[in-house]
């Protein structure tokens, strides 16, 4: 189950002042970067498994678990058709023919499978320029589609075919519930027990929630409900190495402590020793080169990888 989502496009408006440039979003300056296109792969998948009254007031169980991939997930029921994304190509104009991989649950082998199809397009949109029902600046920064072929010239979606990042960075997320409830049935001597399931797909854990519960019906005489909730990720592959090497000495979500803003300096003022930067999409910058304004991971003597702003001089 998902909706279909009409694409606004507004007017872009221009943020150079003088010499200086203005930077609200990756997608300012990825364009003119040495490697505008990101490869997209996923980070990981959190899952929330819920048990209890069906109004939501009341919960017998809540667990929650972070996979690295989608191998470890088990549906909360055989029969669900289930697509994760995994990896596909993208910057901040449409590219077409691209590769695009993701995992397909398999209902008669109960099991994931990794599928690589051909001939997908990818467009990651500024959402101050490209506006969407419920997501504008104050909550979300860009949004990822995909779609199988070429893109229309009147973009609109399905939620099935957006990601939304909500962060500066990339770190595009989707959410799919699935649910179910039981209800006992007599039968003569016997009680024959009935499962009924529902799925959704959408751009927020709230409305995916509410959209699975509307989809499932359920009736007056049922006071118990199942929700699995997945939120997939995905993230620039280099960001992904980053951050899992940083947290092999401390266990942490996390590499990024804080952001700073101010100048990079491409040293440490003591020991005199070279300090590692890098850009947004992993890249690294060598020692004495400028740097153009923008966001960087600078890596501190503590070892930890730290965003900092370059201001405009």
């Amino acid at each position: 189950m998902f909706k279909k989502i009409s694409l606004v496009v507004l007017a872009a408006m221009a943020f150079s002042f003088a010499d200086e440039t203005y930077i609200r979003n990756i997608c300012d300056s990825l364009p003119t970067s040495k490697t505008p296109q990101v490869n997209l792969k996923l980070a990981y998948i959190e899952e929330t498994l819920w048990y209890g009254s069906k109004d939501f007031k009341e919960a017998d169980s809540v667990k929650t678990v972070r996979h690295k991939d989608f191998n470890s997930v088990k549906p909360l029921f055989a029969g669900a058709n289930l697509k994760i994304q995994d990896s596909i190509t993208a910057t901040c104009s449409a590219l077409s023919g691209l590769d695009y991989r993701f995992g397909e649950w398999s209902s008669s082998k109960k099991a994931w499978g990794s599928v690589l199809e051909t001939g997908y397009s990818s467009l990651i949109m500024d959402v101050n320029i490209n506006q969407l029902p419920g997501l504008d600046p104050s909550n979300s920064y860009n949004v990822l589609a995909i779609r199988k072929g070429e893109f229309p010239d009147e973009l609109s979606f399905s939620s099935k075919e957006l990601m939304v990042s909500r962060t500066f960075e990339f770190n595009f997320e989707t959410w799919n519930a699935l649910a179910l409830y039981k209800e006992n049935v007599p039968d003569g001597d016997n009680v024959i027990i009935n499962t009924y399931t529902a799925m959704s797909n959408r751009l927020d854990s709230a409305e995916v929630v509410a959209a699975v519960i509307k989809a499932l019906g359920i009736p007056d005489t049922v006071s118990k409900v199942q929700v699995q909730v997945l939120r997939s990720v995905l993230m620039d592959v280099n960001k992904i190495e980053i951050e899992s090497s940083s947290s092999e000495a401390e266990e942490s979500s996390s590499s990024e402590e804080s952001t700073a803003i101010g100048r990079v300096e491409m040293a440490p003022r003591i020991f005199g020793e070279s300090r590692e930067i890098r850009r947004l999409d992993g890249s690294r910058v060598k020692a004495g080169e400028p740097l153009v304004p923008g966001v960087y991971y600078v890596k501190g003597l503590d070892g930890r990888w730290k965003k900092q702003v370059e201001l405009p001089r």
